[in-house]
């Protein structure tokens, strides 16, 4: 996946995790926050190793929910529970886990993925919320020349514009945070200092700049982390997004 929706609930952990950026639906009625799993639609993400693990250190909600999805229906307020029965994870075996219970309601597992989905959702409405506050202020702007990823790969993204962030009159400040949009805002902005880490992945799953290991002493350690530090800073270079 090239990317996956978040929602407000998990801003915080997501932002700890991944470069965060918005997105617009394909229907253009708004936008959606989205952390960034790979820099290309055709490229591997480094968040899931050679052999399959997960390596980053959280799992996004639309990820841990696999395999069920949700969506609204034309109905306002109703949402469907969808499963994917290709996921290998859904059998016909009477001795495995019942969807529903002897008298034709959801079983508990089944009801717990419901108050999940039911839980995200108001999540997601404060988010939309949020997001809506964000364009009506004119903080977003097209995300160009971020990380060598193509047109391609870079279209319908969006990103913070720090500079009309920053310049914000203290007349504004209240509905954007009352909205959770300037939460979201910082988020987003800091989130960013892991396309470094990303890029590093990327280039040493290639084979490329791979340097032999070396023991390292307790004062080698704390250096090291503080070399690794500018290396972040340095490779922000990626960023420009003017």
């Amino acid at each position: 996946m090239h990317c996956v929706d978040i929602v407000m609930a998990e801003v915080a952990p997501a932002a700890s995790a991944f470069p965060l950026v918005f997105r617009k639906r394909q229907d253009d009625s708004g936008i959606d926050p989205v952390a960034l799993l790979s820099f290309g639609r055709s490229e591997p993400t480094p968040f899931v190793t050679t052999d399959g693990n997960w390596r980053g250190t959280y799992v996004p909600s639309a990820l841990r929910a696999h395999p069920f999805a949700a969506q609204f229906t034309d109905k306002a307020g109703e949402m469907t529970l969808l499963v994917d029965e290709a996921s290998g994870l859904v059998t016909k075996d009477p001795n495995d886990q019942p969807f529903f219970d002897a008298e034709g309601k959801p079983a508990k597992p089944l009801e717990d993925v419901i108050e999940f989905f039911r839980t995200r959702a108001l999540s997601a409405l404060q988010t939309q919320k949020a997001c809506m506050a964000l364009q009506a202020a004119e903080l977003l702007t097209p995300l160009r020349d971020f990380a060598g990823m193509n047109q391609a790969d870079l279209e319908n993204l969006y990103t913070i514009n720090t500079e009309k962030l920053d310049a914000l009159s203290d007349e504004n400040l209240p509905d954007l945070w009352h909205s959770g949009a300037l939460r979201l805002a910082e988020a987003q902005r800091v989130s960013l200092c892991h396309v470094g880490w990303m890029l590093r992945a990327e280039r040493e799953s290639a084979g490329i700049g791979r340097k032999a290991p070396k023991a390292a002493s307790q004062s080698d350690t704390a250096l090291s982390g503080f070399l690794d530090a500018l290396s972040d800073a340095q490779d922000r270079d990626w960023s420009t997004t003017s």
